[in-house]
């Protein structure tokens, strides 16, 4: 009888352990991915290029980049625009090295533009846009 009465606490137990991981499951489902982005200057993306992600998470947007560059000759300059009903702008230089760039701001804006500007002696730029 007592084996009984522990093997039925044990399944309990065990029971209540799964549900907590289908839970977390369930959780984990119900979180936003990040929405990747790239942009690169008219030099190439092996060159000069900006890479991120665009996550949207508690009533914030955070945009996490790297503005790349290893031109021997231009300089890349990245411009981040978050637009909706105003807009923030922030610049990133990087004369060959590799920046960091994290940006966070509330979910009010719709779109990200990223633009990647090659300056030098042949300058360009390349935009993209990120519905948010």
């Amino acid at each position: 009888m007592k084996s009984l009465a522990h093997a039925a606490r044990i399944g309990t137990a065990a029971g209540v352990f799964a549900l907590g991981f289908a839970g977390l499951a369930g959780t984990a489902a119900a979180a936003p991915l990040p929405t990747p982005f790239q942009v690169c200057s008219p030099l190439g993306c092996a060159v000069q290029s900006v890479r991120g992600t665009v996550e949207r998470t508690g009533g914030l947007t955070r945009i996490i980049a790297t503005v790349t560059d290893s031109s021997t000759t231009s300089s890349l300059s990245a411009r981040f625009v978050l637009s909706g009903p105003q807009s923030l702008a922030q610049l990133v230089d990087a004369d060959n090295e590799s920046k960091r760039q994290v940006i966070t701001a509330p979910d009010a804006f719709t779109e990200l533009i990223v633009s990647a500007c090659a300056v030098g002696p042949t300058p360009g730029c390349n935009t993209v846009t990120v519905p948010l």
